[in-house]
Parts: structure tokens; C-alpha cells; sequence
């Protein structure tokens, strides 16, 4: 089973047939010397069982992906091993189907309208035993529509352009007709919910806060009592096992153990053994000790992993675009990326796109005049706007004062030193970031998902998928977008690129939106981060991804 968060998440499964004229493309390319490093080893040479000990920062605290509280990397890692994804990404970052789902996707035009046609595995079955098939199509597209807002959905894009899901040619048929083009098709109804989840807006939103109640992968709840049962709170483990009912091949490991650490208490952990993975990501004490330790293995790939400054809902000092955009200019993004990232990546240079990252096609420099700093065009905007520097340094109006709270997670201290240097740049124009520290247990189930912040520091995780997957993020009153900074033109343009299938013209539209996100400073993107991780040297087919999907069927250990 071969898994890959499909839509943008936080930190957010498909081999064989494909047709014209809509074929499995994507925006992403594996770039020379930028592909994945996973030790890749042949089941055979693998030792059969054992357990995966992956460590996260927090436990998941809704294991529904679907719904806006499930919206986070670490709950996409545990649900990525049980539940249906119908495509995934190669060795070459190359969309695939996956088999084990899905004997072919095939889209075409009926009567003039884009059409999918899935083709389902008869073997693929639910946990309570019940077939995959059409009621979980038909009730995830009601549930993700985006027409009954008492489903607190991450996302609507996509599901909201689908005219029908009906029955085809037989049973195991799903047939899905659009209401007009719309490109990036493929990724719908991945981590595809069972029809009982979808049923109601109550069980949607709260019913799987403890853990799934139905799945169909590799891997199941683990069953058991106390540290042995999937979901151990006090403990901070969650804890998948084997599913005896699977119907592919059987995974090498008998069991993956999520196990959430301070990301400050990740390194010590790797190195004494107590856990098989860490994401090093730009931790430049964890890199070196990582690279001295003969036990460990240091894999690096190319990602669509990006940190940045977001505005929550604009605040009197904020709301004015003036404001934001001197903002921008106040802070050295060249000087945070080196200092930051500098040491994992010596090329490393302030990401200039929001959506199109280094290894996707159509990137370019979207950021015009606020690209690089330049704190006399920051006070000339402040002043145009009518702020005047006030006795202490920092600009005010009308008994305004110019200070914004800029949050950032404990116990990670590279978005504490972000927020510091940048709270230092922006005074020296005088503005103030105030540096507010929040729990990362709090963070964003009280702060960020919950739009309650000034700014905030985070990253997104992208997909292959760039245009319909960010384009939720800059849509006025979607989920995602969490300071609801946007416009009707930007959302035009969003439109535009997802309802054509051109895709130079797909790439002209977005970078023109992506433009204008700019000039609206709706978020400040600071630099793309590598694939970084730490796993010991006898792990096999697991480690740097990159733009490329995991197979939890051969995640194991050499013999």
C-alpha cells in the first residue's frame, strides 16, 4: 500500500492504467540529485516482523483527515496506514494507480462533461466487512461538497465541481461526472471514509476523535489492553498491527508505533535507540549528531515542505495591506533561510512562490516589490498610510500602536529563532513582532486551526497537486485560509487554473493569483524546507521521500 497526503496539510496510494485526454499528471517533477533516499531492498532481504517506532511531536487529535481538526501531518501518518488511497507517486514522482484498490481510473468525456471511471478491486473490503464501493463515494463527495456547513470540512475543492457519483457497468464500478473541466481530478476520494463516518455531520465531525471505528489497509488499530491498544493518551503512543483481513501483500512489519516526543527530545531518543525515525528537518544540532553517529543514517530529499509567516483575522493594525506589505519588507527572508536552513542546505534561498516549490514545474519569482528587504520603501509605505513613528521607535496611529503578536510552538528551537530574528529585523524599521510563545500541545487545535492569532509561524506541507491544493488556502472563507486575507479576483484565477486542463495555461493563471496573494500579503513564505530524516542504518524502503509516496507493505529491517 502505497500512501500520500493528497491535499495540503500542516506540519498534510495510488499502478497501472491511465488514459487521455485526462491522464494521472501532476505538477511535480523528481529533479536530478533531489529523488528520494529510502535504502530501497527487496522484501527477501528483510527481516519479517518487528515493530516501526516513528516519533511525531503530538498525538492526532482527530483521526478523521477529512475534517479541518484531522488537518495535521501526524494524523495523516497514522491514517495513511489503514485507510483506501486509489493513487500514488513512484520511485520518479510519477502518478500511479494503486491495485490493491483500484484495477484502473480512466477519465474520458460523456455527452460533452469530464468523467472518472474507477474501476474498483472486488477484494477491497471495509473492516465490518461490507464492500468499497459506491456509498462511500457518494457519501464522502456530500460530505466534502461543501453544501452542508455543519461538516467542518478541511476542503471542498474539487468535490464541489462533481455533478454525480453513480453506479456503472457493474458493482465494483463508480462513475463520476463534473459539472465543468476540472484538472486536478486525481487526488479526489483519496483517504476515501467509510459511509458510516460520512453519514451525519456528528459522527463526521467527533465520532473518530479516539481512533477509526472502520478501516481497510495493511495495518489496523492495534487490539489489546493498555500500552498494547491503539490509542494511549497518558503514554502518547498510538500503535497500528497487522490486518489479518488484508488482502495484498502482507506488510514485513508486524506492528508501527507512533510515539509523540518534544521535537527537543527526538535526537537523544535516535541515538539511544529508543525510536527508528526522526524528521531532522532544518535541526542543525540533530543533523550533526545524527551524521556522527555510526548507527545512524542521514537521508535527504527534495520537498514540498515550506515554512512562513501566516496573518490570522486582521486586527487594526493588520488589516491595512499597507501594514502587512511593510512588514514584509522589514524582514530578511535571505538572512532567515541561511541562517536556518543554511547548514542542511548550503543552496538554500527564500522560497518566492507559494505555490510552485523547487521540484514542481512552473516556479517563478512571485513576489514583485516586496521580495527583498528594504526598510525605507517599509516606512514610506507606513507613512503613505498615514502611521508616524512614535518616542520609542515603533510607528503608531490614532493610539495604534504598530505591534502584532507573532506566535510559535515550544520545544522547537528553530521557529524560536525565526521569530526572533524576524521580531529583530522588523524593529529596526520600526515595527514590533512581539515573540509569543505557545504549548505545541495548544497549538493548533487552540490557536492555529481556531484562527486565533495575529501571525503565526508554521509549515505547509504540499502536494503534488499544487494549484486545487493551495488554492483552498487563499480562497475568501474556506477553511484553510485562516486570516480570510483574499480577494474575488484571486479566487478567479484559482478558478480559471483548475477549470482547464492546458497546463502551461494552468501554470499562467495560478502564478498570476499567486501575484496578487503577494501584493494582498496574505502570508510571508520564508524558505522550502529538505526532507531530512534520521532513521538507523538497517531500515529499508523508508526514510526521505521527497515527492514520492511510502509502501507500508515494505517498510522493514535488513537481515
Amino acid at each position: 500500500m502505497k500512501v500520500k497526503t493528497m491535499k495540503k496539510a500542516i506540519a498534510v496510494v495510488f499502478a497501472a492504467a491511465l488514459v487521455a485526454p485526462f491522464g494521472l499528471g501532476s505538477q511535480a517533477s523528481a529533479k536530478d540529485g533531489d529523488g528520494r533516499q529510502i535504502n530501497e531492498r527487496p522484501i527477501a532481504n528483510l527481516k519479517q516482523g518487528g515493530t516501526f517506532r516513528f516519533v511525531q511531536v503530538d498525538i492526532c487529535p482527530n483521526f478523521n483527515t477529512s475534517a479541518i481538526e484531522g488537518n495535521l501531518l501526524n494524523c495523516s501518518q497514522v491514517m495513511n496506514t489503514m485507510l483506501p488511497n486509489y493513487i500514488y507517486f513512484d520511485k520518479d514522482a510519477k502518478i500511479q494507480v494503486d491495485q490493491n484498490y483500484a484495477k484502473s481510473i480512466k477519465a474520458s468525456r460523456v455527452g460533452g462533461k469530464q468523467t472518472v471511471t474507477y474501476d474498483l478491486n472486488p477484494n477491497a473490503k471495509w473492516s465490518d466487512g461490507k464492500k468499497i464501493g459506491l456509498k462511500d463515494f457518494v457519501g464522502m463527495w456530500n460530505a466534502l461538497k461543501g453544501t452542508d456547513k455543519t461538516y467542518k470540512i478541511t476542503s471542498s475543492v474539487g468535490y464541489e465541481k462533481i455533478e454525480s457519483v453513480k453506479k456503472g457497468a457493474n458493482d465494483d464500478q463508480i462513475v463520476v461526472t463534473f459539472k465543468e473541466t476540472y484538472a486536478d481530478w486525481q487526488p479526489l476520494f483519496s483517504g476515501l471514509k467509510p459511509a458510516s463516518l460520512t453519514a451525519t455531520s456528528a459522527a463526521f465531525n467527533d465520532s473518530w476523535k479516539n481512533g477509526p471505528n472502520v478501516w481497510a489497509g495493511p495495518f489496523r488499530p492495534a487490539t489489546g489492553k493498555g500500552a498494547s491498544s491503539f490509542l494511549d493518551k497518558v503514554g502518547r503512543l498510538i500503535t497500528v498491527e497487522r490486518n489479518p483481513k488484508w488482502w495484498g501483500q502482507g506488510p514485513v512489519l508486524d506492528k508501527v508505533v507512533f510515539k509523540a516526543l518534544p521535537q527537543a527530545a527526538q535526537i537523544a531518543a535516535l541515538l539511544n535507540g529508543e525510536i527508528d525515525y526522526m524528521d531532522i528537518g532544518n535541526d542543525i544540532n540533530a543533523l550533526k549528531q545524527a551524521r556522527d553517529n555510526a548507527k545512524i543514517s542521514v537521508r535527504v530529499a527534495k520537498a514540498p515542505t515550506h515554512e512562513h509567516f501566516t496573518f490570522g483575522p486582521p486586527t487594526a493594525v493588520t488589516r491595512e495591506v499597507p501594514v502587512r506589505q511593510a512588514i514584509m519588507l522589514s524582514i530578511d527572508r535571505d538572512a532567515i533561510a541561511k541562517a536556518i536552513q543554511g547548514v542542511v542546505d548550503p543552496k538554500v534561498k527564500p522560497n518566492n512562490n507559494h505555490v510552485f516549490l523547487d521540484g514542481t514545474a512552473c516556479t517563478q519569482d512571485n513576489t514583485g516589490k516586496l521580495g527583498k528587504r528594504d526598510i525605507n520603501a517599509a516606512q514610506a509605505l507606513l507613512t503613505g498610510a498615514g502611521w508616524s513613528k512614535g518616542a520609542d521607535g515603533i510607528y503608531q496611529k490614532g493610539g495604534t500602536r504598530l505591534s502584532v503578536k507573532l506566535i510559535y510552538p515550544s520545544n522547537n528551537d528553530n521557529r524560536r529563532d525565526t521569530v526572533l530574528l524576524a521580531s529583530a529585523q522588523a524593529k529596526e524599521a520600526g515595527i514590533e513582532l512581539v515573540p509569543t510563545l505557545i504549548p505545541t500541545a495548544d497549538y493548533f487545535g487552540k490557536y492555529v486551526l481556531v484562527s486565533n492569532f495575529e501571525m503565526a509561524l508554521f509549515a505547509w506541507v504540499g502536494t503534488n497537486f499544487p494549484i486545487s491544493s493551495t488554492s483552498n488556502i487563499f480562497r475568501q472563507g474556506a477553511a484553510q485560509n485562516f486570516g480570510n486575507i483574499g480577494s474575488a479576483e484571486i479566487d478567479a484565477l484559482f478558478t480559471k487554473a483548475n477549470n482547464i486542463l492546458d497546463p502551461k495555461k494552468r501554470c499562467e493563471f495560478a502564478n498570476q493569483a499567486d501575484a496578487k496573494a503577494y501584493e494582498l500579503v496574505h502570508s510571508i513564505t520564508l524558505f522550502q524546507r529538505n526532507n531530512v530524516v534520521g532513521v538507523p542504518k538497517n531500515v529499508a524502503n523508508f526514510g526521505a521521500f521527497g515527492f514520492t509516496s511510502i509502501d507500508w507493505t515494505t517498510v522493514g529491517f535488513t537481515k
